[in-house]
């Protein structure tokens, strides 16, 4: 029997391939490396056993005896696209971002209209920092595929952090077009709002992705923070509220919901929400409360001088 490149393969060691591809199929991950691992037994340079092995590492996160699978499959067959390309995704996982790059880039060499690497050079770059060259890189993918939801949707990550707020709104409703119930492009859409001071149309936004998905917490915390700039405190209290019936250890949103409540000169309340927040992270909130305008309302108030001035010992 011969493999992909025309390699004589024994028939044990198609065999056991076989059985490790119906494992990854069932992703039976570790029946399927034991497979393999008999495949490559009987026939050490076997590259689809190899690649097929660095696949199933990598979904147990595995990623640098993965890279070391992948490595050895290339050595044999050093023009396959797609292992260069679950290579650069092992080494993405490690944060090893050049080489990653690296990696895409000899996938696309080798493929040029590999969409799927062209994307995960965008995700690498972002993951990096350089968002004007991931911005080009979804573009690329765009072209091969207009209708890639998600090369939208990262794209308008991408513009988001530029601070390209038009751009990145278009991308988003790009992704939303070809997958209305993407609840993640409609919560990122909330946040470049909000961002770009857009209030209402965030909260719009959110209101969309709580729909798709409504234990959303963080959704539900950002939509708090648009109604606060729109000074709709008793609102963003109860969205404060849903965020934490949803992720009680949430000290961000016990320490929103006190300054909204101090907004509104409830000092009890206050107290009790930022007691809340300081008990999960002490240091930042009680000094972040020390000098926060929103508690100036309450600043003098015997409860709140007493908290906030509270030593940590």
């Amino acid at each position: 029997m011969q493999n992909s490149m025309g390699q004589t393969i024994t028939l044990e060691a198609e065999f056991f391939f076989q059985q490790g591809l119906r494992q990854l199929q069932s992703a039976k991950y570790e029946a399927a490396i034991a497979c393999l691992d008999n495949a490559l037994k009987c026939e050490p340079n076997y590259p689809d056993a190899l690649s097929q092995r660095g696949f199933a590492l990598g979904n147990l996160g595995r990623h640098e005896e993965a890279i070391a699978s992948f490595d050895n499959a290339l050595s044999i067959q050093p023009d396959a696209s797609w292992v260069w390309f679950n290579r650069g995704i092992a080494l993405g996982k490690l944060c090893r971002y050049e080489q990653a790059l690296n990696s895409f880039d000899r996938a696309i060499e080798f493929n040029p209209d590999a969409s799927a690497a062209w994307h995960n050079r965008g995700i690498t770059l972002i993951d990096w920092g350089f968002y004007e060259k991931a911005v080009a890189s979804f573009d690329r993918t765009l072209k091969l595929r207009p209708d890639a939801y998600w090369a939208w949707y990262n794209r308008g990550n991408a513009l988001a952090q530029l601070n390209h707020y038009e751009q990145a709104i278009h991308s988003y409703d790009r992704a939303i077009e070809f997958k209305p119930d993407s609840c993640n492009a409609w919560y990122n859409r909330g946040i470049t709002l909000n961002d770009w001071g857009l209030y209402e149309k965030a909260i719009s936004s959110f209101q969309r992705s709580l729909e798709i998905n409504s234990e959303y917490y963080k959704a539900w915390f950002n939509q708090a923070i648009a109604l606060g700039k729109l000074a709709r405190y008793e609102e963003a209290i109860a969205a404060c509220d849903k965020a934490l019936q949803l992720q009680t250890d949430y000290p961000t949103a016990w320490y929103n919901k006190a300054c909204y409540y101090a907004l509104l000169g409830n000092v009890e309340q206050t107290v009790h929400n930022l007691q809340q927040a300081i008990r999960l992270s002490e240091e930042k909130y009680r000094e972040m409360a020390k000098y926060d305008p929103d508690f100036d309302a309450v600043r003098d108030q015997d409860l709140f001088e007493a908290l906030v001035e509270a030593s940590r010992f």
